[in-house]
């Protein structure tokens, strides 16, 4: 059930003041800037979230470039005003250039949320979550000496919504009868009234209290001076407390590298993953727009908290990628079973925990029937609707369809409304191999290697369908290497496909010829040129996105474009992210740069027979001549520490003893020295 706790305010409102029912929230603030073209108003760009980790999507506060933000979704806006000694308008939060303000992540308590830090000419301004439902900002003015500093709260913001009653006591605001702000010191000047008038911006009137039939009320809280001042909003609303648990909201993993966006961006991927779970559930991203839990991107969450070493949350948010097969807002789909396995896997052997093992069993069991029901079906396969569809689609004919019967050994598996075969099978190749690792860890030898044995066919018959340029298609060049390994004896076949993919897709410095839409695409094939040898390449495509960011400073990226598409129907009932230029913070995206950030540090080569874990496959020949170290970095061979100067490497493994090598920049003299902590002890 979506809940909506202002929709109670405009129930209870609207009879009152006469609300159009007619007209979305969306199309209010739209037919204003038209009515008002100069009047300030939202960026409409590069939003985030602020929120607790496990809070509900009402309890989630937006965030735009600049420094406004929105408590929760329908709220109401917060933005900084500079003007001159009049207060005409010179600048806002939400005008001035990109290039003149920069952002940043800020961990004021190592253990609890991150705070966002703006900085600009004329004022630094610090969001934080101070408790549920609670946000509070710290702003440093420092205006030039011929303007003012104003803030103003107002019903459009980055998730605003009506504000039919706004009240100054003297002390606070009162909004609808339900939201506080107040302020330390006290404002010099505070002014309420309705938007809308001839010079309302400037206007002092001398009332405390607004009441607007169409929701325009808002209020300018004028700074006297330069200096430091509090802001505090609370929501009166109660929601019960998240059932969320953690410990801190930063990976387990600490690193002292040459660059400092590598940690930078590693840790907000972290804070984006966890701020935007709900109750027990992964998310997509922006919460608004995708208010539900996805199989295939949830998946993908869970792996990469499990690469960041998150791995009591990743246990917690497991639970309905184990006991329910298919969900998600395109319906049932075809690479669910593999991508379940897989992220359960990852997650499982990174605990070492038998009696989550145990618990894993039956419906890893149940998963893999699955998979061979799909592989062995003589009709189309159709499973139940699990949770909320996107509105597109709800009437959809292939709603409900798995796959259709199998061709030369593969699944005929739909994903996405396509039939991306060859990354449907990859994807159910590596749910076959990490299902029967858990079999093995368990003693089912039998089974473990019946399964590893289906595994292998599978393979087989993929490489007979990876016939390029025939079967060349996005999707494959996102699991080929990565994350399956199903291409490991095709390595020289892909490398000269990522070659001529780069050839196309890129201009003579590596950036991209056109802006990619499905950026998580682009981020995931960087892997693949990791695990191929070529770290060089999968630099140019970090790089690239470190430059191009949504909420730039943030490490957030986008999806899509003003299509708007998978919409849910949440934005329209909002008064802000009228114009959205995309989809963003996309975690997917985020999944992926963690993911390949965690990989150039160490990971585990599973190309031969005997694995081995590969040190600084991603460490550029330019920070050799720094000293460097990773601490706790969470793989799959263990919990991963090394330490590199007068060059020299040494490695310690929390885990079972395997072959250690080093990446391919540094010299094969380098002098390595390995020790293995086991259960049993030191090696």
């Amino acid at each position: 059930m979506i809940l909506r706790r202002t929709a109670l305010i405009v129930l209870v409102l609207a009879p009152v003041f006469g609300l159009r029912a007619e007209q979305t929230a969306r199309q209010a603030v739209l037919s204003a800037m038209e009515q008002r073209p100069r009047d300030p108003w939202p960026r409409g760009m590069g939003h985030v979230v602020l929120g607790l980790p496990g809070s509900l999507e009402i309890e989630k506060g937006f965030h735009e470039p600049g420094g406004s933000l929105s408590p929760s979704e329908a709220s109401f806006g917060v933005s900084i005003w500079i003007t001159d000694a009049h207060g005409s308008i010179r600048a806002t939060s939400d005008s001035i250039p990109h290039d003149e303000i920069q952002e940043q992540w800020k961990w004021t308590d190592p253990k609890g949320t991150p705070g966002i830090l703006t900085m600009a000419k004329q004022y630094q301004a610090l969001w934080s979550i101070t408790g549920s439902r609670q946000y509070r900002l710290d702003l440093d003015t420092r205006p030039p000496a011929d303007s003012r500093i104003a803030l103003a709260i107002r019903s459009t913001g980055p998730a605003g919504d009506a504000i039919y009653a706004m009240r100054w006591d003297g002390q606070g605001l009162l909004i609808n009868g339900r939201w506080t702000v107040s302020m330390y010191p006290v404002p010099a000047n505070v002014y309420v009234g309705e938007e809308g008038s001839e010079g309302w911006i400037r206007a002092r009137p001398d009332k405390r209290q607004c009441l607007s039939k169409t929701g325009w009320c808002y209020a300018r809280l004028e700074l006297p001076t330069a200096g430091k001042y509090s802001l505090l909003i609370k929501d009166a609303a109660y929601l019960p407390p998240s059932p969320l648990k953690y410990s801190k909201v930063l990976p387990s993993a600490e690193f002292d590298l040459p660059d400092p966006r590598f940690a930078n961006c590693f840790n907000a991927q972290v804070a984006n993953l966890m701020m935007t779970s709900v109750g027990l559930e992964t998310r997509v991203g922006d919460t608004t727009h995708y208010p539900l839990n996805w199989m295939r991107d949830g998946s993908i969450t869970l792996t990469a908290l499990a690469h960041a070493g998150q791995l009591d949350v990743a246990r917690q948010l497991s639970h309905q990628f184990a006991e329910q097969d298919f969900f998600g807002g395109f319906g049932p789909e075809a690479d669910a079973p593999g991508l379940a396995l897989t992220a359960l896997g990852e997650v499982a052997i990174r605990l070492s925990d038998p009696n989550y093992d145990r618990w894993l069993w039956p419906h890893v069991q149940r998963k893999v029937a699955l998979i061979f029901e799909m592989l062995s079906t003589n009709q189309p396969m159709y499973r139940p609707l699990f949770g909320t569809i996107a509105q597109e689609f709800r009437n959809h004919p292939e709603l409900g369809l798995v796959c259709e019967p199998p061709r030369e050994g593969l699944i005929i598996g739909r994903m996405d409304w396509a039939r991306p075969l060859l990354y449907v099978n990859a994807l159910t190749y590596r749910g076959l191999v990490s299902a029967a690792e858990i079999a093995g860890r368990l003693g089912r030898r039998g089974v473990a290697t019946l399964w590893r044995a289906r595994a292998q066919e599978l393979q087989q018959a993929w490489i007979k369908a990876f016939k390029p340029p025939d079967s060349d298609e996005d999707h494959t060049y996102i699991s080929a290497l990565w994350p399956t390994w199903i291409a490991r004896s095709e390595r020289e076949t892909l490398l000269r496909c990522l070659e001529a993919r780069w050839a196309k897709l890129r201009d003579n410095q590596g950036g991209f010829q056109t802006m990619p839409l499905w950026t998580y695409f682009d981020v995931a094939e960087a892997h693949q040129w990791l695990w191929l040898g070529r770290a060089d390449r999968a630099w140019t495509t970090v790089e690239w996105f470190w430059n191009h960011q949504a909420s730039p400073g943030l490490y957030t990226w986008w999806e899509g474009n003003t299509d708007e598409e998978n919409l849910f129907g949440r934005w329209p009932l909002v008064r802000g992210w009228v114009k959205p230029p995309h989809m963003t913070p996309d975690n997917w995206t985020g999944c992926e740069m963690l993911r390949l950030q965690a990989d150039m540090l160490a990971y585990l080569d599973e190309s031969a027979p005997e694995v081995e874990l590969v040190i600084g496959a991603g460490i550029p020949r330019s920070w050799m001549v720094h000293p460097m170290s990773v601490k706790g970095l969470s793989t799959r061979a263990g919990v991963v520490s090394w330490n590199w100067g007068e060059g020299r490497m040494s490695v310690e493994l929390h885990g079972q003893p395997c072959k250690v090598r080093l990446g391919p920049n540094f010299l094969p003299t380098t002098p390595l020295k390995v020790a293995v902590v086991t259960h049993s002890g030191r090696t």
